[in-house]
């Protein structure tokens, strides 16, 4: 993939071998799935071959959003939360969502998280937070970012 992710899949509730690999996410599409938004979108990673039941996806996920915050309203920083579904390949590029979230619950990074050597979020220290949020309030109110 060469333009950059919408955000990162990171850890969470459900399928160990999909959880515990830092997943790049692109958008595709959203469509409706009994009511509720489904989000579709490419990983890279690809989630190993034998993790889901043949037919379904490896490369695309759907994500419907399970935190307060809604997908697209992340901002850099932000954390949220989502619901992983099958995507099942029909051939010819054409795709269907499965019928409920059955993967796992994830969590969604805005921003690529930087992890330790044994696979945990390292926090940023609270200090260079403040100073990016800052940034960012100066950029949305439009400001050059220049002092």
């Amino acid at each position: 993939m060469n333009t950059l992710p919408d955000f990162y899949l990171y850890q969470g509730e459900g399928n160990a071998a999909v959880l515990y690999t830092l997943r790049a996410c692109r958008r595709m599409a959203t469509v409706d799935q009994g009511g509720r938004a489904v989000m579709l979108v490419a990983i890279e990673p690809a989630i190993a071959l034998g993790t889901l039941p043949p037919g379904v996806s490896t490369t695309v996920v759907g994500l419907s959003q399970h935190g307060a915050k809604a997908l697209e309203q992340l901002k850099p920083g932000d954390i949220g939360s989502a619901e992983m579904w099958e995507v099942y390949e029909f051939g010819g590029g054409k795709l269907g969502v499965g019928l409920s979230p059955t993967i796992a619950r994830v969590n969604v990074y805005k921003t690529k998280p930087a992890l330790d050597s044994k696979g945990a979020v390292i926090k940023p220290p609270d200090a260079a937070k403040m100073v990016m949020n800052s940034i960012l309030r100066a950029l949305e109110q439009g400001g050059t970012g220049k002092t």
